[in-house]
Parts: structure tokens; sequence; C-alpha cells
């Protein structure tokens, strides 16, 4: 075999190796907003003292991997990778509208029935415009008390209503627009708590469909700017500092990130005043300050996997590279570890 064979050769593996890894970046990259737009805001949790959407945990993989597509394929892969994301989402949200279209059949598996207990407010008969409330059947219900023109009230006895009360603190529950007492809705035959059954999947599109507008919007305002920040603080340090262009692109894009989609997802409610404004500085700041300090942590990944990844690639990370680094049948070798 002669010398331009074996280097032939030698550049299908190296740029194998790096189409290899490329798609592995751009799986967890892609995997991870996948997750963040099916589970986004279907349930909050605390981490410490910080109140998180369970969305939020993978998403700080995606600013890691688009430092390092940046750092060894370019700014034109990385910006690929960030628009492949985005059909991505529009695929998901539109499987999840179709699913959600089409009729079910009846039969469910007990995975995916939701049972709620069925909870009446109970209204005063002698106000005006009042309605007799009634069950899951339509059949009008007896209301527990009547109000009568002395101001008194007079009981009354319908075995399918009890008084509901909160589960944490054991409190009778009042409607907070009508101030009436709110009842549980009970089988009178069988002593049990009347239920409404609920589809699992209807729960997952309306919890994903309330959220994927702020999402979206914010998941191209932070990965572009993460990027663009990436290639900036690069140019300006001509490829050292590394530190510099992880965290620096990566906390201030998830700045933009974090408050876009709190904002966006949940400012009706602050304008409505279901929620007040601390609130959701408290929200923000819980998302922000999380990601933060996975953005100072990944820096300790970023650092190794440069080092080794520019090596296994034969790569030099300092320099700027469009696309391919195999440019012209040579292999990039790579530099000496980066400041």
């Amino acid at each position: 075999m002669d010398s331009n064979s074996s280097a032939g050769v030698v550049d299908l593996v190296i740029h194998e190796r790096r189409e290899r890894v490329f798609l592995v970046f751009a799986g967890v990259f892609l995997g991870s907003m996948a997750m963040l737009n099916i589970i986004g805001i279907t349930k909050f949790i605390h981490i410490g003292p910080l109140q998180l959407a369970v969305g939020v945990l993978p998403y700080p993989l995606t600013f890691l991997c688009t430092d390092f597509i940046s750092e060894f394929y370019g700014r034109e892969r990385a910006n690929f990778v960030v628009w492949l994301g985005l059909a991505l989402n529009i695929f998901i949200i539109f499987i999840l509208w179709l699913g959600n279209t089409i009729p079910a059949i009846p039969f469910k598996t007990d995975l995916q029935r939701i049972e709620q207990v069925r909870h009446v407010t109970v209204m005063d008969p002698a106000a005006d415009g009042a309605e007799a409330a009634r069950d899951s059947r339509g059949m009008p219900l007896e209301e527990p008390a009547v109000r009568m023109p002395d101001g008194s009230l007079k009981p009354v006895t319908d075995p399918r209503l009890r008084p509901a009360v909160d589960a944490q603190s054991g409190q009778p529950l009042v409607n907070p627009n009508t101030h009436q007492p709110v009842m549980e809705l009970y089988d009178a035959g069988t002593d049990q708590p009347i239920v409404d059954e609920d589809h699992l999947f209807t729960r997952i599109f309306l919890s994903t469909r309330t959220a994927v507008l702020a999402s979206m919007l914010a998941y191209l305002a932070a990965q572009f700017c993460d990027v663009f920040l990436f290639h900036f603080w690069k140019r300006l340090t001509r490829g050292k500092h590394l530190w510099l262009r992880n965290n620096g692109s990566t906390m201030i894009s998830q700045m933009v990130d974090t408050v876009m989609v709190v904002c966006i997802t949940f400012g009706g409610s602050v304008l409505a005043g279901r929620q007040t404004v601390g609130w959701l500085l408290t929200v923000i700041g819980g998302s922000y300050l999380f990601k933060f300090v996975i953005a100072a942590l990944d820096t300790i990944p970023f650092y190794i996997g440069v080092r080794y990844l520019s090596r296994y690639l034969k790569i030099d990370p300092a320099r700027e590279h469009s696309g391919d680094a195999v440019l012209g049948g040579e292999v990039a070798q790579p530099a000496a570890e980066p400041a």
C-alpha cells in the first residue's frame, strides 16, 4: 500500500471518529430537548431551597453539548443542531396534537387511568341566578344548607355530599370566588368517593401545550446566544482561556432562557392575580441558580473532554473550524493544552 492510500485510510478512520462523536453530542442535545418539552412543568420539585420545574434537570446538558460541538466542529454545525432541535420540538408538538385529536379506544390500563375525587361547590339556592349543584351523571344534589329569609341556615341531608378538606391542613375547603363551602361527592350506595377518570395522555398533552411557546422562544434565543458568545470569546482570546468561553457563553445564555421561559409561561397567571411577582422571581432565581451551579461544575468535564477529544479526533481546539476539520485530505493536529 502506497503512502497516499495509507493517508486516505487514516483520514477515513479519523473522519468516522469525528462523525461518531458529533452524533453522540447531537443525540444528547436532542434527547434533552425532547425531555424538556414532554416533562416540562408536569411537576415542580425542591432541590434544597430551590424550586424547579422537573424539565430543567436535563436542560443544562444542551449548553455543554453545543459548547463541545462549537469547540470541535465550528459555529455552522452548532447552529445546525440548534435548528434541528427546533424541528424536533415542532415534530413532538405535532405528534402530541395528533394523538390528542384521534379518539381513544375505551380500554385503559391501570397506569392510564387518573382518578380524581369529584368536588362540588355548594350554591345558595336563594341567590339570584343560582343553579343546583349536580353530580357526574347530571342529577341535582340537595344543598347541605339552605339560607332562610332571616339569614339562618337550615340543614338538609344528601348522603352524596360531604365537606371537602385540605389534605395538608385538614381545614374545610372554600371556593375563593363564591365563598361557599366545597363538598366532596360520595356514592350513596358504596359510601366511596365518586371519581372522574381522565386519560394520562390528555394530561401530558395539556401540560406540554401550556409551556411549548415559552420553551421554543426561549430555546431559540438562548441556544443561538450561547453559540454566538462562545465564538465571540474564542476569537477575543485567540483560542485561549477555555473556561471563559465555556462559562461566559453558558451562564449568560441560561439567564436569557430562564427569564424568558418563566415569564412567558407564568406571566399570565401573575397578571391575573393567581400568582405573585415574588413567586415569579423565586422560580426564576431557583431555576437560574441551579443552571448556574451546573454550568460552573461542567467546566471540569469540559476541560477533560477537550483535552482527550482533541487527541482522539486530531483537532486543534484553539482554531475556528468550519464543518468537518478534515479539509483537503489533511488531518489537523492537536494543539498544546489550552490555558
